[in-house]
């Protein structure tokens, strides 16, 4: 699901820069932000990157019992909740050509379509996005919020990333939900409780 989350996110964000930039190609690309050469990412492209993922604890489901639809209960591990962290960075750095302003601006705006489009809709599911269904049937709901860091947080996590800082915005994506199908047990589920015989017995 971490995977087709994010590819629908790509899509959806290629899909937008298509319209906005008047070109049927594509902008950002579901890529690492380093490796071993240098900047990963492609050049005059953007890239969505996983940086962090975390189990979201406030809103942990702590039910594990569940009737299914013969009347039995089932018993399972309790769904989890994840965030995503996702960093867009524009890599608009062409050095082939002695001026690399016009690159640089060109980035800025492309990584600025971004931000609006999250802007205008940052809650996805499967009622106002039909897409996101058949990307993954599993996948109900994503928030995005636009996460902010200080300067230091921000050295120390391109520090980590190893390569040089490149125009980018985080965003956490909230509430990616996990539940594997597989029973603890399963039982017929308790219907009434026999006070009488009970007292018949004492």
């Amino acid at each position: 699901m971490i995977h087709s989350s994010l590819r629908f996110l790509t899509r959806t964000i290629n899909d937008y820069l298509s319209m906005k930039n008047g070109l049927d190609e594509n902008k950002i690309f579901l890529t690492h932000v380093s490796d071993e050469s240098g900047v990963a990412i492609p050049d005059k492209s953007l890239g969505l990157s996983l940086v962090n993922i975390e189990e979201e604890k406030i809103f942990k489901e702590q039910n594990t019992a569940f009737i299914n639809a013969n009347g039995s209960v089932e018993y399972r591990n309790p769904e989890l909740k994840l965030n995503l962290y996702v960093l867009i960075s524009a890599n608009y750095q062409n050095k082939d050509i002695d001026d690399p302003s016009d690159d640089y601006y060109e980035g800025l705006k492309q990584l600025s379509y971004v931000i609006s489009l999250f802007q205008s809709k940052n809650v996805f599911t499967n009622d106002n996005t039909p897409a996101m269904a058949s990307e993954d049937p599993n996948i109900k709901k994503l928030i995005l919020e636009l996460y902010s860091y200080s300067f230091e947080q921000m050295y120390n996590f391109w520090s980590v990333l190893g390569t040089k800082y490149l125009p980018s915005v985080l965003y956490k994506v909230r509430l990616l939900k996990i539940q594997e199908e597989e029973l603890i047990s399963d039982a017929l589920p308790i219907e009434e409780i026999d006070l009488l015989s009970k007292t018949k017995e004492l």
